[in-house]
């Protein structure tokens, strides 16, 4: 049995408005809700980003049924497209091995796609990128594990979509991993995807291609440096030519001591053609966007880390809401954070 909960408050600008909430398909008023991000989706209050409660039985080198239930802001935010009875399932997956290279995994799992996971005690830093929301964060299909070496995976993937549960247009998705894991060395992925978009019942397929790269490596007991690319094509079947998508991050901690650490993050993300829903503006440039955060982090106990970060971003357009409702440029915010485990 495994436990996790990721419970904070957020200090921001925003405050009481109105907007349409894609969460619920409604017109809404409500105090302190952000755009354009899954954690923290609401400021100036207490919330629980993200908990969950998993089931394991094991067979060591033969088989492994998981079954993990979740909630929380970031699940509101991110499965809101999926149908209400699977939104509270995180995991459901059998994982066989036929020979000890050689496993397939079948069922709803955490997608291996993004540098940043939804587990944000296992990132660097209490949110994530804006290019996070976008990436799969969950998938469902059947992955094939091919172990080449101790530190070394490949993955190939058939997948409903990208991150999707329940199947929006009846055409499968494929995906390729290739994993290193060398701890306290390098450790990372480089992943890729192919899909059709399209919604259902189009006329043309919207093929889409997604590369992800990033490798956390350890320069010594005390520097983790974390570079990080994405890039997305879609074919956009106004024009007839392809869309693209770029975004670069970069972070570096430094452990001041064994229980603390400091860290920092930039992030941009150029999204000129608004081929991304999460951060959709529907103005004349798109996403263009430049990001810092800033981290403290305290370990009292590996079950245990406490967080507190500030954070500043800004847009080419404005796009982001102040405390008066007006759009502005900027985006900031700060949060204190704590998350367990065990």
């Amino acid at each position: 049995m495994n436990l996790y909960a990721d419970f904070g408050y957020a200090f921001g600008p925003q405050r009481k408005h109105r907007y349409y909430d894609y969460i619920t398909k409604k017109t809404v008023e409500d105090f302190g809700r952000r755009d354009f991000t899954s954690y923290p989706l609401y400021v100036n209050q207490f919330s629980l980003a993200y908990a969950y409660v998993q089931g394991q039985y094991e067979i060591p080198n033969k088989l492994r049924f998981r079954l993990a239930l979740h909630a929380g802001h970031t699940v509101d935010s991110l499965y809101n497209e999926e149908m209400k009875a699977l939104q509270m399932i995180r995991e459901a997956a059998i994982y066989y091995f036929f020979v000890p290279k050689l496993a397939m995994e079948a069922g709803i799992f955490p997608s291996y796609f993004g540098a940043e996971i939804i587990l944000n005690k296992e990132n660097m830093h209490a949110t994530r990128a804006y290019i996070a929301d976008y990436t799969p964060d969950y998938e469902a299909g059947v992955r094939l594990h091919y172990h080449v070496r101790q530190d070394m995976t490949l993955r190939f993937m058939v997948l409903n979509g990208w991150q999707e549960i329940r199947d929006q247009n009846g055409k499968k998705a494929l995906g390729f991993v290739w994993s290193v894991n060398r701890p306290n060395k390098i450790v990372g992925d480089w992943n890729m995807y192919w899909g059709n978009e399209a919604p259902l019942g189009a006329k043309e397929p919207m093929f889409r291609h997604y590369q992800n790269l990033y490798y956390r490596i350890w320069l010594g007991k005390r520097w983790l440096i974390f570079p990080m690319f994405d890039f997305v094509m879609q074919k956009n079947n106004v024009t007839g030519k392809f869309d693209f998508v770029v975004s670069p991050a970069f972070s570096v901690r430094y452990a001041v001591w064994a229980k603390v650490g400091v860290a920092l993050r930039w992030d941009y993300l150029y999204n000129k053609a608004d081929i991304v829903p999460e951060l959709k503006t529907g103005t004349a440039n798109g996403w263009q966007s430049n990001s810092l955060t800033a981290t403290l982090e305290y370990l009292p106990l590996p079950q245990f880390t406490l967080r507190l970060e500030g954070r500043y971003g800004t847009n080419k357009d404005a796009v982001f809401r102040n405390r008066t409702n007006v759009l502005v440029r900027e985006d900031y915010y700060g949060i204190v954070s704590a998350a367990f485990h065990f």
